[in-house]
């Protein structure tokens, strides 16, 4: 295992493939660390740059040291690391998505390497060694690209890594007959020349590409939380107006192409100044955290629950008929006036009285359906609070326009 092996001279522009295999992965890791230095809080960031540095060591120790230093360091702890550097990308892949890191499952590899050096037959044939390390190879950048492409459902674009991932992966087997094309090299085949300047430049071209891309995953990832913060009220954590617009219009126009039934439902605290005059805002904030605690957990998860403002919130029912809408408002009435809460020692009791709309007419828009929706709390609030009220015509937006100025006065009384 020590035996030492001397490196002929090499071809013409073997220098350079040389230089480029070392020099590619460790750019695409410089360039990922930075990113990870003005982004601390991706710490995928942080774990691809260190495998793509660790990937350019491994190249140093396994392609221009070899013959120079011993066969262990060369061929043994050269490998291990590439497989290390493997292990950290996978790792990077499953952290990006905020899943578990095992450090078994990243350092298997390295575990099947070193397996496998023990094993005679497979230490002292070049090309079983290959076979082994491309193995590793293949199945973790499988694994990188199964796990970017099962956290597909956020918002960032991940198909262009994950293809060119896919692409690596069906190309790493190519090196396989090239295991001494770097160290022996031929002038005399040309053939293998090629080769050998295809898997060079291919895995060059992957090294920049994927560090971009990553790089570029990090940025929309940062972006889209910034974009999930506009939508999201502070206080509750639940969508705030802008974002119930944004999102309903496009699951209210999904409706109309499908000619579904759709519901909107409108509750509003009651006497919820008095909460505040009685208990303080700090109890009063508490409260409306603890109110959409319990009315999200009556909600199915594709329903839109947000805060209009103040003590009023706003639950968009797709592909909900007026008797179903009107059950699940009822549910969260009698879940909010059956719980008591108590808060710093304080027990405080509130009810709730909510407007449902529920309308199968075409074209509607999100602001009639809404009206509607108001109309009705205002009756339910005018029958005395802690109720639920259903309209389901959009002339009952009408009427709540032309009564509008006492609405407004009963629901500041509120």
């Amino acid at each position: 295992m020590v035996a030492r092996h001397r490196l002929r001279d090499p071809v013409p522009g073997h220098s350079t493939l040389l230089a480029v295999t070392v020099f590619t992965p460790a750019l695409a890791g410089c360039l990922l660390l930075f990113s990870w230095l003005q982004h601390r809080k991706v710490t995928a960031l942080a774990l691809w740059g260190s495998g793509f540095i660790t990937a350019s060591i491994a190249t140093t120790l396994i392609i221009v040291c070899r013959g120079a230093i011993a066969d262990f360091w060369s061929i043994v702890v050269g490998n291990a690391l590439l497989a290390t550097a493997y292990g950290l990308l996978w790792c990077g892949a499953r952290k990006f998505d905020n899943k578990k890191v095992s450090i078994l499952l990243a350092l298997i590899g390295v575990i099947i390497w070193v397996v496998a050096c023990l094993i005679g037959p497979i230490y002292h044939r070049q090309e079983a060694r290959a076979i082994v390390m491309a193995a590793i190879g293949v199945a973790y950048t499988l694994l990188v690209a199964f796990e970017l492409w099962r956290g597909r459902g956020d918002q960032v674009w991940r198909w262009p890594v994950i293809i060119l991932l896919l692409a690596h992966a069906a190309a790493i087997p190519i090196h396989i007959p090239l295991v001494g094309a770097l160290t022996n090299p031929d002038p005399s085949e040309p053939s293998d020349l090629d080769l050998l300047t295809f898997a060079v430049f291919e895995s060059a071209f992957v090294c920049i590409s994927t560090a971009y891309l990553f790089g570029g995953l990090a940025k929309d990832r940062i972006a889209a939380s910034f974009r999930r913060a506009s939508l999201t009220d502070p206080l509750t954590g639940v969508t705030n107006r802008r974002g119930f617009f944004e999102i309903g219009q496009r699951l209210l126009a999904r409706a109309r192409f499908g000619k579904e039934p759709v519901a909107v439902v409108i509750f509003d605290l009651d006497q919820f100044k008095v909460i505040n005059d009685q208990f303080g805002h700090a109890i009063g904030d508490e409260v409306l955290i603890a109110f959409c605690r319990l009315a999200t957990a009556q909600l199915r998860p594709d329903d839109i629950f947000a805060r209009l403002g103040g003590e009023e919130f706003v639950t968009l029912l797709p592909n909900t008929a007026a008797r179903d809408a009107l059950w699940l408002a009822e549910r969260v009435r009698a879940a909010i006036e059956a719980a008591s809460h108590t808060v710093d020692g304080q027990v405080v009791h509130m009810t709730v009285s909510v407007g449902v709309a529920a309308l199968n007419e075409g074209a509607t828009a999100l602001d009639a359906l809404l009206g509607v929706a108001d109309f009705a709390l205002f009756r339910a609030k005018e029958a005395g609070r802690n109720r639920v009220e259903l309209s389901t015509s959009l002339s009952d937006r009408t009427q709540r326009t032309r009564s509008g100025e006492l609405s407004l006065g009963n629901r500041s009384a509120a």
